[in-house]
């Protein structure tokens, strides 16, 4: 298959439709497209599609290559395409948080080309990822969190889905040599731009990547990666669907706690997350009761989830410099980096890395 949108005209659609319930075999007569969502790694569209004997179009989701060639090779530094693609082939239907339902996905070992086809949650509720997130949909995204988290809980790998890696957290030396220089770049290209606190935090951060990359103790479950509120879809369908999670190139083995405090750090406004953060924790680690996990306890989860406040900082600082530049995603990074610093400070994330 080509690269990127263009390559799906309606005889490639007929074809990887094929076998799905959508169309039931019947041929992808014309097809209409429009670019939708934020991304930066890969392209989003929503396609209306006329099928042979259907009088109405169907609608749905189409994830692609990106265009940009920063971001496909990231993309394929990361494995980003194909760890979504194995997700989609192996793991959606092992867990119980909400996901588009894939009609038909590819992916091209050669060319490092992808392609998904989602089911569409149009129309969507508004939500912004600078705005910060409201406590409600907080809740709710924690709720669905745990339905990630709790089928896996404790597995020691994630059987059938061997592209789906451990988080960078447990990498080693491959991510303790690149990303400092990463770190280097972000401070020439942003540094002037983050508060006196939050340089701070990158600074402290830089010589002790490696200590956090050794990870800490505890169970490892199946992982978003990106968890964050532009990868959330809320009252998907005209409010039919309550919430949707979207965006699995980042999926991995890892701590749940990587999740937790990546949404909570990085999409609440600080003083929400500071009113609010236990009882959230709390509503977690009490969906995770429910769906059987037993060994684990608000002391464990407070403990990690200090910890993992530092992927915030992680995370940002590399993609900052890695994936195409806009001035969205300038802003939306150093705001979330902002945030993420804020909380280090709050939950003294540097007294639980270095006792």
């Amino acid at each position: 298959m080509g690269q990127g949108i263009d390559a799906l005209d309606p005889a490639t659609l007929t074809d990887l439709l094929h076998k799905s319930s959508l169309t039931a075999g019947a041929t992808v007569s014309s097809v209409e497209r429009r670019q939708v969502g934020t991304g930066q790694v890969a392209s989003c569209w929503e396609l209306a599609l006329r099928l042979d004997g259907h009088a109405d179009p169907i609608t749905i989701v189409a994830k692609v290559s990106s265009d940009d060639e920063t971001s496909r090779a990231t993309a394929a530094m990361l494995g980003l395409y194909e760890r979504e693609v194995r997700f989609y082939e192996h793991l959606a239907s092992t867990v119980v948080i909400r996901t588009p339902h894939c009609y038909a996905s590819s992916f091209d070992k050669t060319t490092g080309d992808f392609v998904l086809l989602l089911e569409s949650m149009s129309p969507v509720g508004e939500a912004d990822q600078l705005a910060g997130l409201p406590l409600a949909r907080a809740e709710l995204a924690l709720r669905e969190l745990a339905g990630l988290h709790g089928p896996h809980w404790g597995s020691p790998t994630l059987k059938g889905a061997d592209v789906v890696r451990d988080d960078p957290a447990a990498e080693g030396d491959g991510a303790t040599l690149l990303i400092p220089s990463l770190f280097d770049a972000f401070l020439e290209r942003h540094g002037a731009s983050l508060s006196d606190e939050a340089r701070g935090v990158v600074e402290w951060l830089k010589p002790r990547l490696a200590t956090y990359f050794a990870g800490r103790d505890g169970p490892k479950t199946l992982i978003h990666g990106d968890y964050r509120t532009d990868n959330l879809l809320f009252d998907g369908r005209g409010g039919e669907v309550p919430l949707a999670v979207v965006d699995w190139q980042m999926a991995a083995h890892g701590s749940g706690a990587h999740d937790v405090a990546y949404l909570l750090t990085t999409s609440l406004d600080p003083q929400v997350r500071r009113d609010h953060e236990r009882e959230l924790l709390a509503g977690y680690l009490a969906r995770l009761v429910d769906l059987g996990v037993a060994d684990y306890d608000a002391a464990a989860l407070h403990a990690d989830y200090a910890w993992h406040a530092f992927q915030g900082i992680v995370m940002l600082v590399c993609a900052a410099v890695i994936v195409e530049r806009t001035d969205r995603g300038d802003d939306m990074f150093l705001t979330m980096i902002e945030r993420a610093a804020t909380a280090v400070e709050d939950l003294d994330s540097r007294r639980v890395m270095e006792p």
